[in-house]
């Protein structure tokens, strides 16, 4: 007699169905992560893996990736998607998330290789193309293109002023002072040419880099660089000499850089 012949009171003993707990909680943790309820989201994921570490392990760590990424924590954010890549290394948008954080953090070299991987394992990604142009500006900014050679420049520049001057332009932001009294005494790209214009450039953002952070941001017109990384935008250094240069006594390298690190002050403190 079959499942459906039996008595009533037969089928009324059977045992009730129920739902994996694991399963309904990843339920739960899911609805939290679609409303961005982030902390909320991680708690439940971690509650499945306290229930079944073996259900759907990919999709709770990438599931808790993304809700410590929702509330800025990169580097919780960073673990979760190595877990991920550790039981799926063909995880694509494990990859792309993780090169993202990468490109936040100021580590370019790890972002290249993560959208890299991208790129090979989705050639046909719907933001394959800009993938493609991070890729490039980056290594770009890395090599440091004409900027490096602006730097070799500027240490032979350094070395010759404070032998024949006693000027220190030792990139501590005092030394901007030096650099104004260089400009009003002269020292200007009329009367030595656009590398003087390249040389007070590269020692602002050398300055800005070595005591505010940030990096290069090196572009096709290298005057129209700029300083990438300390969440404010439009910092070009070449633009700030220029000023001056116009400007004269009126304006005042150190006076820009002091704004710059007031501007700058509340976010430094938040990160």
């Amino acid at each position: 007699m079959g499942l459906f012949g039996r008595k009533k009171e037969e089928a009324a003993a059977a045992p009730a169905f129920r739902r994996n707990p694991a399963e309904e909680q990843f339920q739960t943790a899911m609805q939290f992560s679609n409303q961005e309820r982030h902390a909320e989201a991680i708690a439940a994921f971690g509650r499945v893996l306290d229930l079944d570490p073996k259900y759907q392990p990919e999709m709770v760590h990438y599931g808790m990736a993304l809700a410590y990424d929702g509330l800025g924590d990169s580097e919780r954010a960073v673990t979760e998607l190595q877990n991920v890549l550790a039981i799926n290394p063909a995880q694509v948008e494990a990859h792309f998330i993780l090169g993202t954080i990468h490109a936040r953090r100021n580590r370019l070299e790890h972002a290249i290789a993560e959208y890299e991987t991208v790129l090979r394992m989705r050639p046909g990604h719907e933001l394959a193309g800009e993938l493609g142009k991070s890729i490039a500006q980056w290594k770009l900014d890395l090599s440091g293109g004409p900027i490096e050679g602006f730097r070799q420049e500027l240490s032979v520049f350094i070395e010759q002023a404070g032998r024949q001057f006693g000027v220190n332009l030792d990139f501590s932001p005092a030394s901007l002072r030096v650099l104004d009294g260089l400009i009003d005494g002269g020292w200007t790209p009329a009367s030595g040419g656009v590398g003087v214009l390249h040389l007070a450039g590269t020692y602002i953002g050398e300055v800005i880099i070595g005591n505010l952070g940030g990096r290069w941001s090196v572009a096709p017109t290298v005057e129209e660089s700029e300083i990438d990384g300390l969440g404010a935008t439009g910092i070009r250094p070449f633009f700030i000499a220029l000023d001056k240069f116009k400007r004269g006594r009126s304006a005042s390298v150190l006076g820009t850089y002091q704004k710059l690190e007031a501007e700058l002050g509340p976010q430094r403190a938040q990160s």
